[in-house]
């Protein structure tokens, strides 16, 4: 329910899928988070192979060559119809209602991540789902990973990004007084809602000016300093007030939801990372945008989307 307006909205999640072990760990993640809501539908999306456009003109040349090429489009058509049904099943031995449910697959167009995002605009989707398998450096490097090139592109669309088999419905937060950490706030509302068992940590790094500048200037400039800190404080109190509200009026108890503010950290993307690990946290929720529209405290959500490990990670427009 939209806890501003009273209405009841069905959400929408999109979970593309691979025949994996990290597809299997998105659904369970997803599924155990939002079982205290009623009104989600989930779509298995698939990416069949690129079938290259050389192989296909060569084919088509000749009567032989079509008839190999359709066996071999079906083979990955099958084959990804054998995934669909795989991760469908699974999910409703979770306790999803099969009605719940869609199948999806697609042949490559651009890229898995382009086909990905444009699949998910089309559909007007709340959310899209990633199960991560961690690169070492240098594949990283080179070839980059989906959820990370998913989030670079998702501008309008929160992705999460899940990392192991956490079980844990303790959500941190990250919260700098913006309009998007409201969002943030509305997003979790939206899709885990009333859960018995969330525990919200909104989890606040006091401004520095080594945060944007260096701490040369910080040291040089102690007043502006202040002036920063006292305009964060102002804005942290009339945030905090109106994130409780809504959390509370969403059906959670005031024993579900505490505050934590860092105060010593020289960079925004440590103070989360350190805070997530050293908390049990299932799930870092964080913003792509914070104050004044700006994308969050320096690209912050791509350094965890490269560090986080065994919990999940939402990035939300």
């Amino acid at each position: 329910m939209d806890q501003r307006t009273g209405v009841t909205m069905q959400k929408k999640i999109l979970l593309p899928v691979a025949d994996s072990i990290y597809s299997e760990q998105a659904i369970k993640y997803t599924t155990y988070v939002c079982s205290a809501m009623n009104d989600v539908t989930y779509t298995l999306f698939n990416v069949q192979p690129l079938i290259p456009e050389i192989l296909i003109q060569e084919a088509n040349a000749e009567p032989a060559g079509v008839a190999e090429l359709s066996e071999f489009i079906r083979g990955h058509v099958e084959a990804a119809r054998r995934t669909l049904d795989k991760h469908k099943e699974l999910m409703i031995r979770l306790g999803v209602d099969e009605h719940s449910i869609k199948t999806v697959t697609r042949p490559r167009q651009v890229g898995v991540a382009k086909d990905i995002l444009n699949h998910a605009e089309r559909g007007g989707y709340d959310a899209i789902v990633l199960g991560r398998r961690s690169l070492t450096a240098a594949e990283e490097f080179f070839i980059g990973s989906i959820a990370s090139k998913v989030i670079a592109h998702a501008l309008e669309i929160p992705v999460w990004i899940v990392d192991g088999e956490s079980t844990s419905m303790q959500m941190l937060l990250a919260v700098d007084g913006s309009e998007n950490s409201l969002r943030v706030v509305d997003h979790v509302i939206s899709l885990v809602g009333n859960h018995p068992e969330v525990k919200l940590t909104l989890f606040h790094v006091q401004p520095y000016l080594r945060h944007h500048y260096g701490i040369v200037l910080e040291r040089e400039k102690p007043y502006l300093q202040e002036l920063l800190q006292r305009g964060d404080k102002h804005s942290m109190e009339i945030f905090y007030k109106e994130a409780y509200g809504r959390l509370m009026n969403a059906g959670l108890q005031e024993s579900q939801i505490q505050t934590k503010t860092n105060t010593s950290s020289f960079h925004i993307s440590t103070a989360i990372l350190d805070e997530a690990r050293q908390g049990g946290y299932g799930t870092v929720v964080i913003g792509r945008r914070g104050t004044r529209k700006a994308f969050f405290l320096g690209g912050a959500p791509m350094r965890l989307v490269h560090k986080i490990s065994n919990q999940a990670l939402w990035v939300i427009p």
